[in-house]
């Protein structure tokens, strides 16, 4: 995509709250130095990721694999479990293709292998942009429909109460 549209793209939609669960320093001040125009949070373990999830209900949560406490898969399963619809992304080291297949399997959206770039972080809040916006188009249209058919509705039920229209009145 191109630079303007970006950055148009991102002035019509508010801030991002983005979750980042990963254990090295490193690579979260990488990350947050990445993402200057949202709301980074960071977790540096499962059982602070939890906690975090919670307080910040994040648009997109990143993910490492390899964590202190346990692993990425486990907080993924916990996030599905609680919004299954949420938008997560894997930000590992792991080049194991059973981990990216476990991860797709368990709905993550994405999977950064580690050293990232800015632009693939900047791909996946676009993807995710972009899905939301389909699903809001989505939900004007039905909610546009059900407003013409009850308009429709209402507008039958006064024609068939109205006595001029009835039977035997002329």
């Amino acid at each position: 995509m191109n630079t303007s549209n970006d950055s148009i793209r991102m002035a019509y939609h508010p801030q991002l709250v983005i979750l980042i669960v990963e254990d090295h320093l490193v690579f979260t001040k990488d990350v947050k130095h990445a993402l200057p125009e949202h709301s980074v949070v960071f977790a540096r373990s499962v059982e602070d990721a939890k906690q975090r999830y919670e307080e910040c209900l994040p648009n997109i949560t990143f993910l490492d694999i390899d964590l202190p406490d346990g692993n990425g898969f486990e907080m993924l399963d916990y996030i599905r479990n609680e919004e299954p619809d949420a938008y997560t992304v894997m930000l590992t080291g792991s080049k194991i293709e059973a981990d990216v297949i476990t991860s797709r399997q368990k709905g993550a959206r994405g999977y950064i292998i580690k050293p990232f770039t800015k632009s693939k972080i900047i791909k996946h809040i676009n993807e995710y942009l972009e899905l939301r916006e389909k699903q809001i188009q989505s939900l004007l249209q039905q909610t546009e429909k059900r407003r013409r058919e009850e308009l429709l509705l209402s507008s039958d039920l006064a024609i068939a109460s109205d006595p001029i229209n009835m039977p035997g009145h002329h």
